[in-house]
């Protein structure tokens, strides 16, 4: 009998342990953020992707641009973000090796970058772009013109 009570103790404390240690979560608080991103007046290639990064405490999230040049952060950390846009894929870009160059001029295959599609070098991280956002408790929405 004794060993039965014992049993039942023991249960019931180990079942608590695991409520109490279970039940602590995230502290943390959550927003949401969404807008759309153009370049140019014009929306930022499908595929880039945003990331922000708060200065304050590390926390990071990247979200893609879709072909309208939206993007949807559904769940982010409520804080100040400083904000970056990296393109993915084929990203026009000019080619800078004079001998590349030269080889695809005489080839016939050099095409003159599109300028309405490059993303600036000082947009593509978040610490050089200069761009910040404020993700706070609820829904959000901020655009972004680059």
């Amino acid at each position: 009998m004794l060993q039965r009570q014992s049993f039942g103790y023991w249960s019931m404390g180990l079942a608590c342990l695991i409520f109490v240690g279970c039940s602590g979560g995230d502290s943390r608080e959550y927003g949401s953020l969404s807008g759309i991103v153009t370049l140019n007046g014009k929306p930022a290639p499908a595929g880039t992707m945003v990331t922000m990064i708060n200065p304050e405490n590390g926390a990071a999230t990247s979200a893609q641009v879709r072909a309208d040049g939206a993007y949807n952060f559904p769940r982010a950390q409520v804080g100040k973000y400083n904000v970056g846009f990296v393109p993915q894929g084929k990203e026009t870009v000019a080619e800078t090796d004079p001998d590349k160059l030269n080889e695809m001029i005489n080839a016939g295959t050099y095409k003159e970058p599109d300028a309405e599609t490059i993303i600036p070098e000082k947009y593509k991280t978040p610490e050089s772009s200069g761009l910040t956002v404020s993700v706070d408790l609820g829904d959000n929405s901020h655009d972004f013109n680059l």
